[in-house]
Formats: structure tokens, sequence, C-alpha cells
């Protein structure tokens, strides 16, 4: 979180009392003199200061050659200026006392390594001076309401909606559907370009304390703190929404890892599940941001309990409206026999008087009908969002112009419904493109009109959401205590050390793991991944319960292991550098007798000797790992975690054994989470109907299946130059898990 120190030089970049335009020009073309027209255009009342080299007057203000010159310590520069001397100015800005600047130019680390290394000297600068930096490669600042505008931005409305934007044509685009389609307006735009100082967290941590901004919206192309975003995030979107649109999605595919858990959770999959447990509502359609940050900035989701329903002109379009909310989740009220009856008995044998609600051309000769029918509607105990759909807005335009004042108060009415309800409204209208007094009166009570069925059900749905999630929140808590896992992992590892092996109890698994993190330390078999027997040792000290494992390093060895057992046991390759037992043909099953365990193990040695000569492994005595065969499980789950450069420890949770990355049915937490998130985090899976018993099954006790996941959170948490573990599969019964096969890689000593 941003301090207040923090806070402050941010209040002098986006409430500054004077601005100098440093670069000022009495060419129009040039930024210099079109900001100079901007800030006199917006009516900016502090100070502003042209600074040329050349001096003179430009727009009839006198130019000082040099911030050294100017008669205050500005608040705020903009530098209008080539890349090459920003690092120059900005510490000239430090020495005049100039609290922040604002750096447009391009030719910074987007361009190349010659502008990484002139980015890198002007954060130092921005470092050295005290000067906090935004940009560069920005399209500026604005702050409508203080008729701040270093954008150039021209007949924009003041409002409530912040832009948080790494694209000026983007920026331009909203700004411009804010004016043209919204009763909403614009309170600040940052363009944080380059973030080679400001950054997203810092910005949302000061848009959650402004006043006059209602909701955020974001968009992300990169970002250089991405866990301060989320930090922020989830502070902010307690108080008020925002929503994100993330570029780059698909640019994700490309990560290597030894592990499955890296190969299903790409960089973006693990940024978007960390947005959502910030509680930031993320699209993926840029005709989606401003309707829904709209909705969600001026509609209430109602109370917990509560769920959506549709009042139509029209069975077609509803159909489609409970189609698309059924899709995402969003539950549909079921209406109280009471409501339907004052809804038939209002409208009319026609009418459907169930979710959804068409009124069948009762408002044909009087649109009026529908205030009347939403009171009911609205009314009903299990109603907490309403979706109109159809034609409201048109009837003036379609069937009568004599219509239109009974349309226009069909529309206040219904607003005036639903605000002293404090239920949420959104309106859908296929003339939401034409001009329409009634669906103006919705837009000047902040009332979202949208042309788009399918946008305005997304829209519906995230009001309906942001509601339940006010109440019943789960939302990422940054910095948190994790919570440490008690249970003691009551396991026995055979580990033979030479011949005749040792049985290690639970103190000496405790001294294993501390002999294993003394070998990651020193590198000494230039190692990336642990074997099994390693993994398992740093894993039980986590809190993981293994079953009964023996090694052997010997056909003769399986054979005797096999005797002891006295039941069908698993072989299972073990070695120092095949990561994946099974693409190497490294693993037996049902292995019954002693002449099946040494065919067993010879099978498995060659065909790792031959793996390991295809892919260029080095040369080593294979061993194996000898466990009892296990029952056939209700489920086989993946639990994983890895730590994403951006976003650090990350938790991946989903169907496991041999299809993972088929399936693909995984979900990611940011960490630290609490053993809520991680128990919520299961409900999200496809598979999770195996675990609640489908098709007469038994339950599964969930709360084992949290406790090996949170196990493997705490191994990554715990230990920095772990930087991927992998449990997989992971045996779900009914009443216990069983960790069947584990892997741990390795960073290289930086935590990554």
């Amino acid at each position: 979180m941003s301090t207040v120190d923090d806070i402050s030089a941010l209040h002098r970049i986006f409430e500054p009392r004077s601005i100098a335009v440093v670069g000022a020009s009495a060419n129009p073309t040039k930024r210099g003199h079109q900001i100079l027209g901007a800030l006199e255009e917006s009516a900016y009342a502090g100070a502003v200061y042209a600074v040329n080299r050349g001096g003179g007057s430009i727009l009839g203000r006198p130019a000082y050659t040099s911030v050294d010159e100017l008669p205050e310590a500005a608040d705020l520069a903009v530098l209008c200026t080539p890349a090459a001397a920003a690092p120059g100015l900005v510490r000239k800005c430090g020495e005049r006392g100039i609290g922040g600047v604002v750096v447009l130019a391009v030719g910074f680390g987007e361009s190349g390594e010659d502008g990484a290394r002139l980015e890198g000297r002007l954060r130092q600068a921005g470092r050295e001076s005290g000067v906090r930096i935004i940009g560069p490669n920005t399209s500026g600042l604005l702050n409508l309401p203080r008729g701040v505008n270093l954008i150039g931005a021209r007949g924009v409305r003041p409002g409530q909606i912040a832009l948080l934007v790494q694209s000026g044509n983007i920026a331009l685009d909203l700004m411009t559907q804010v004016t043209e389609r919204s009763g909403m307006g614009i309170s600040i735009c940052c363009g944080l370009g380059n973030e080679v100082d400001v950054g997203f967290g810092e910005v949302l941590d000061y848009l959650g304390g402004h006043d006059e901004t209602r909701v955020v919206i974001a968009h992300i192309e990169g970002c250089r703190d991405t866990r301060a975003l989320l930090r922020a995030a989830s502070a902010v979107t307690r108080k008020k929404p925002v929503v994100a649109i993330k570029s780059g999605r698909t640019a994700a595919g490309a990560h290597a890892a030894l592990s499955h858990t890296g190969a299903v959770a790409g960089p973006y999959d693990r940024l978007s599940a960390g947005l959502a447990q910030a509680g930031v509502v993320e699209v993926r359609r840029t005709d989606e941001l401003l309707p829904v940050a709209e909705a969600l900035a001026s509609q209430p989701g109602g109370s917990f309990g509560t769920a959506v329903t549709i009042l139509s002109d029209g069975g077609g379009q509803s159909t489609l409206a409970v189609d698309a909310l059924h899709e995402m989740g969003v539950p549909l009220a079921e209406l109280a026999p009471q409501t339907s009856a004052r809804l038939r008995k209002l409208l009319g044998p026609a009418a459907a008087v169930r979710t959804p609600v068409d009124i069948a051309g009762a408002a044909d000769a009087d649109p009026g009908a529908f205030a009347p029918a939403l009171e009911v509607l609205a009314a009903d105990p299990g109603v907490g969002v309403v979706l109109l759909v159809g034609l409201f807005g048109g009837y003036a335009i379609r069937f009568s112009a004599g219509l239109a004042d009974a349309e226009s108060e069909a529309a206040r009415s219904m607003t005036k419904t639903m605000r002293g309800l404090g239920k949420g409204l959104v309106v859908h209208s296929q003339y939401a493109s034409h001009e329409s007094a009634a669906l103006d009166a919705f837009r000047e009570a902040h009332v979202p009109v949208i042309e788009s069925l399918d946008v305005a059900c997304r829209a519906v749905a995230e009001v309906h959401r942001r509601g339940v999630s006010l109440v019943r929140s789960r939302w990422w808590r940054p910095g948190h205590e994790q919570a440490r896992i008690t249970t003691s992992p009551h396991h026995v590892i055979r580990a033979a050390r030479g011949e005749g092996g040792t049985v290690l109890d639970e103190m000496e698994v405790r001294a294993e793991a501390r002999r294993v993190l003394a070998e990651m330390d020193a590198r000494a078999e230039a190692r990336g991944v642990l074997d099994e027997i390693e993994a398992r040792a740093l894993l039980g000290d986590a809190g993981l319960v293994f079953e009964r494992a023996e090694v052997v390093r010997s056909a003769g060895e399986a054979a005797a292991a096999v005797a002891r057992a006295g039941c069908p046991v698993a072989i299972k390759l073990l070695s120092k550098h095949i990561s994946h037992k099974s693409d190497a043909g490294g693993v037996g099953l049902d292995v019954g007798s002693a002449v099946e365990a040494r065919a067993a193990f010879e099978r498995i040695a060659g065909n790792a000797a031959a793996y390991a000569r295809a892919h260029g492994f080095p040369d080593e005595d294979y061993a194996a790992i000898v466990s009892p065969m296990l029952a056939p499980p209700v489920a086989e789950l993946l639990a994983g975690a890895c730590r994403d450069p951006q976003l650090g420890p990350v938790l991946t949770i989903g169907a496991g054994g041999v299809w993972v990355e088929v399936l693909r049915d995984v979900v990611h937490r940011v960490l630290p989470v609490d053993e809520g998130e991680v128990e919520a985090a299961l409900g999200e899976l496809r598979v999770s109907a195996l675990l609640a018993g489908a098709r007469g099954g038994q339950a599964v006790r969930v709360g084992t299946i949290v406790k090996a996941a949170m196990a493997v959170a705490e191994c990554v948490m715990r230990w920095p130059d772990v930087a991927e573990v992998e449990v997989n599969p992971l045996f779900v019964y009914e009443d216990r898990v069983v960790p069947v096969d584990a892997r741990v890689v390795l960073g290289y000593g930086n935590g990554t």
C-alpha cells in the first residue's frame, strides 16, 4: 500500500496548484502549445508557467528560459521535450522543488536497448532528485473537475469515472463514449505509459480515496509491480468498483516449465485469477468496459439472497437474455406466487408472469404499462436487480410520437421505484442509439442504457455479483497471515542410502528436509529438480501426508520389498534428472510377486536409460520407489504452486492425472490464501461435482483436500529457492487424500 508521503506526492500531481509546461511552443502542432491552450480552455485555476529556452511570449504568457527562473516551485511539470532531455530536466525540476513530472516523450524502454538504457537513467534521476514521474511514453494526465488537462482532450464532460490506461487511443475512445452515450463523465484520466516510477498500484490507491471518482476503468498492457496493483485493488474494490481489460493475453502460451502446473497456468491465467481475487471485474471486450463500469457505479446489487429478473416486451430477446445469464452463472429470481398473481391481474392473460416477465403487447398502445409492472416485480423479496429488455425508448419512434410523454414518464417512474427500493436497474433498448426522451430520462438518472443485449446481460451479471461479493467477501487480503498447517506428517519413508536401506521416522523426515535444503543452497549436483524422495521430505515438513514408501536400488531389493509389503505394489522410477516418470516408461503397477518385481525394476531402469540417452540427460544409477497399490479414488486432483515473476507465489488446483493438460480444469489463487479461499476455489472446478457425490456417490471431506493444498502452498511460501511444486495425482477418497507423486522445481537462488 502507498504511504502517506506517497499519497501526498500524488496529490501534488493530480491536484496541482501550479503547472510548468517545459518545452512550451508557439507552434500549434506541438504538444507544448496544445497543452497551454487546453489548460486555458479547461479553466484551470492555478498558475501556469511556460518554459522555453528561447524565452519570449507564448499564447500571451511570458516564457521562462529554464525551470530555475520560475517564480515558485510548481507542483507539477509536464515535459514536452525530446526523450534524451528528460533525465536532466527531471534533475533540474528536483533542484527547483517541483514535486512531479509527466514525461510525454516516446523512445524509452519500448524502443529497444538504447531506449531501455535511457529509461534507466530517467528512473535513477527521479529517485535521486525525489521527483515522482508519470510515464514516459504516456498520453498525459487529466483531472477534469480541477481543469487539469495535460492530454488536450476537448468537449469531455466532467464526472465520476476515472480512467487508468496505457493507451492514448483507448483513453480517447472511452472519453468519447462517456461524452456521447453516458449520463456520467470523467473525473481523472492517467496514462501510466512505461511506469518508470508511479505505477498502477499507487494511482489506484489514490483513486480509492478520491471522492469525485465512483468507478475506475483500467486498461493494462504490462504492469511493473503486479502485486502492488492487486494489493491496491483489494482495498479499493471494497469501496468502489474497478473494471479492467488486459491486452496481450495470448502471449502467455510460451511459459516453459518442468511441471504440469506451469504448463496449465500461464502468466495471464494467473493474473486474471489475481484480479478476480482482488475484486476487479475483468472484461475481454472493449464494448463492455464503459457499460459494465457505469452499471456498477450507479446501480445497487440488491441484498444477499436476491437474484436477477427480466422484464421484457418480447419473448425472443428475453429468452436469449435468460440463456446468457445462465451461461454466466447468474441466478434468476423465482417470483413469489402473489407477485405472479398481481402481474397477471395487471397485464392480462397473454402475459408471462414468471421470470422472464413478458408484458406481451400490453405496452404497444401505452408504454406507461411498464411502470406498474416493474413496481410489482421489483417489490418481490427475491428480486435484487432487474434487466429491462426490448423496445422501451422506441415506442414513440416506432408507433406514434404521441406516446413520447407517457414513455418518458414511465422511465422516470421506474427510476424512482428502483431507487426507493434500493435495487438495481439496467435497460437494454434496441433504440439506444436513437434520440429518445425516455432513454435520456434514464441516462439523466444514471441508469445504464445499452444497445447490445449481450453487453446488457454482462452489466446486470456484474451488478448482481458485486452485491453478493460485498456481503460475502472472500477477496484476496494481501499481507494477512497464511494459516499454518499443524497436521503432523505421519508417514514413513524407507530411503536406502546403500545396502539394506534405512527407515526415517517423523523426526528424521524433518532432518531430511533440512538436508535437502542444504543441498539446494549448495547446488552441488547442479540439478533443477528434486527427486521424489527429496520432494516428499520438503512437502512432508510443510504438512503433506504421504503413504509408506521404500527406495530400492536393484532388482533384488525390489523383490525383497514386494515380499515385505505382502500386497500388490506400485514401482516408480526414482531419478535425479528424469522428471516425468510415465513419459519415460518409469511406472509399474499391480506388481504382486518377487518375479514381477525383478522384471519391473529392470524394465523401468532400461526404459529410463534409453529415455536419458534420447534426451541428453546424464547417466545415473537408477533407483525405484516401492509403495502399496492404492484403491481407485473418487477423483484425481492436481495441487501445485509456482513462483510467478510478476505475481509471486500462486497456487493451482485442478483435475489431475495424466490428462491434466488436456482437461485444463484448473483454478488459480495468488498466495497467501486462507482455507476458506481454497475451499471456494475447489467449488469452481468442473470436477467439483465428483467431490459432492455425483451420480449417487459419497461426498468427500473437502477439508482433507484443502489441507493438502495448503501444505503445497506452504512449501513454496516457506522456501524462496522453490520455484514450482506439484502433487499430481492427488488421490481423493471419501475421508482422506493420498499424494501419489510429488515434484519440486528449484529456482536459481533468487526466489524466481
